[in-house]
């Protein structure tokens, strides 16, 4: 039969065929299954950039960081825009703030610096921390800005190590994408039918727009590069020097942080970024660790791929939000697609409002934790500054005290460090150990004595309110908002998993007009 009459014979189209469909003249099962599996795969894995690594990774940890991105893409590529969005902010934020401060001695502070920086690419080390750890891009600004360290030789870090392979995958990537996406839009025009498959491989090339805008300029860094503190000042003298003149708040126990002894200068967190740590943290202890590779010591030695950070609040989300609300009822498309049985179709149809109310639903919280954040941000911010305007304390002992777990029991470690007027250490180096540091600072395996949480009633909600690994006091959720939001996003799981069953189930029967090819040229990874 003729193309032509093919394309208008309704008769035939509405044919169905049953089981596997071979290839022959139009395309078949197996044409099927390979283009849309390839496009969803090539959004997922080539098109994903995860973060700087340890230096005591292994060889095989960053194909692990980028399969669990592409797991992230999998249960919903919008989560994976959000990521790639809060990165893009940040750095945003900083070439805005490095460009008013004027502290790069003239060198002009780019996206992909600062992408660099925030992606783990830069290690900190001094005489404390001679292994170093990593600094994102607002901790570089703050030690630049108060001369704790010199501006670093950004052309020296070698940023642009990306080879020639990675630029031709970011290639194939974006052209199996357009040609997918043009084939799909060839056979709407036709009025031919597709499958729900096809429909949700479109969903992630339309995803896949956003997320390669946001992460245009981000490098492709496997191994991060070193800075040194200025003349060898150790990290507790910035910490000191902070407490005097920029955050007063800062405890004074050289022992009294999380994920970084320099973390404080980020200030508070992200309310979104808690609940994905949360929910990450579960699958961590329940030894499924399927979005994000658990970080096992006090001392991060990387910042986590799948790290949320959040938006800007002025147009740059505004503008984003066209596309998570396209995704939103993206799904509404197959509302009167083919469907075996009447059940499919309404559990399609049921899926695809729930996807669209929890689009709607999650984007308004998201917008409200930005706002939250932000005017959160900004009194830090100004409380910081309006400290540096006043007078330096002019103490000149700091005593450090580490209570021992009974408050009516002796102090276990009593330590006076001696100040110059500059804030640095007269007597140089803390003496006496705390008693974090002589416990280690490896985290309890989950299900181990040292990790159970007490067994009491209060020990169990507040296990439930923070379960981080360090107990952070600013990963606290409160649970009238962490149950609501757990089932809604349970569901949502669950609403996903039955979008890609019925991807695959609904194959056992289409359409013959699904098995149509429109165009027989230039195929590229599976015909249309």
């Amino acid at each position: 039969m003729a193309e032509s009459s093919i394309l208008t014979n309704s008769t035939y189209l509405s044919e169905l065929r049953y089981g596997w469909v071979p290839s022959g003249q139009d395309r078949g099962t197996l044409d099927i299954l390979w283009s849309c599996l390839i496009t969803v795969t090539l959004c997922c894995w080539v098109a994903t950039h995860p973060n700087a690594g340890s230096p005591r990774d292994k060889f095989y940890h960053p194909f692990i960081d980028r399969a669990h991105l592409a797991m992230v893409g999998l249960l919903g590529p919008e989560f994976l825009l959000a990521i790639a969005l809060g990165q893009f902010s940040s750095a945003r934020r900083s070439v805005k703030k490095f460009t008013t401060d004027d502290v790069t001695k003239s060198v002009k502070w780019t996206y992909t610096y600062a992408f660099f920086t925030d992606m783990g690419g830069m290690f900190l080390t001094s005489p404390d921390y001679p292994e170093g750890f990593p600094i994102n891009v607002e901790q570089l600004h703050y030690l630049v800005k108060y001369g704790h360290v010199d501006f670093p030789d950004m052309e020296q870090m070698n940023i642009g190590e990306r080879n020639a392979s990675d630029n031709l995958s970011r290639f194939l990537t974006l052209w199996q994408a357009l040609w997918f996406s043009i084939i799909e839009i060839q056979r709407i025009a036709h009025g031919l039918p597709m499958t729900t498959l096809e429909l949700t491989a479109l969903s992630y090339v339309y995803i896949l727009v956003g997320c390669q805008i946001c992460w245009f300029k981000k490098p492709s860094i496997s191994v991060p590069r070193t800075i040194r503190t200025k003349d060898d000042i150790k990290v507790q003298q910035i910490r000191m020097w902070a407490k005097r003149h920029t955050h007063e708040d800062l405890p004074e126990d050289p022992q009294a942080w999380y994920r970084t002894p320099l973390d404080f200068i980020s200030g508070p967190r992200w309310q979104i970024g808690i609940h994905w740590a949360y929910y990450t943290r579960w699958l961590e202890i329940l030894y499924v660790p399927l979005y994000s590779r658990p970080i096992k010591t006090k001392l991060w030695d990387r910042f986590p791929s799948d790290e949320w950070l959040p938006a800007d609040k002025g147009r740059i989300l505004f503008f984003f939000a066209v596309i998570p609300i396209g995704f939103t009822v993206w799904f509404f498309a197959g509302w009167n697609f083919f469907f075996a049985t009447s059940i499919e179709q309404i559990l399609w149809r049921v899926c695809a409002s729930y996807h669209a109310v929890f689009g709607v639903c999650g984007y308004s919280y998201y917008l409200v934790a930005v706002l939250k954040w932000d005017k959160a941000k900004t009194s830090f911010d100004e409380k910081c500054r309006y400290r540096e305007a006043l007078p330096s304390v002019t103490t000149e002992t700091v005593v450090v005290f580490e209570k021992a777990d009974d408050i009516t029991k002796t102090l276990s470690t009593v330590t006076t460090v001696a100040i110059s007027s500059d804030g640095k250490l007269k007597n140089g180096d803390i003496e006496s150990q705390t008693l974090s540091q002589r416990r280690g600072n490896e985290y309890p395996a989950p299900f181990t004595l040292q990790w159970l949480p007490p067994m009491t009633i209060d020990g169990i909600l507040g296990f439930l309110r923070n379960n981080s690994a360090n107990r952070d006091p600013q990963m606290r959720l409160s649970l009238t908002v962490l149950f609501p939001i757990s089932i809604i996003c349970g569901l949502y799981m669950l609403c996903r998993l039955a979008i890609w069953n019925e991807n695959f189930v609904a194959m056992r029967v289409q359409p013959a007009g699904v098995y149509v090819t429109v165009n027989r040229y230039m195929p590229f990874w599976g015909d249309g």
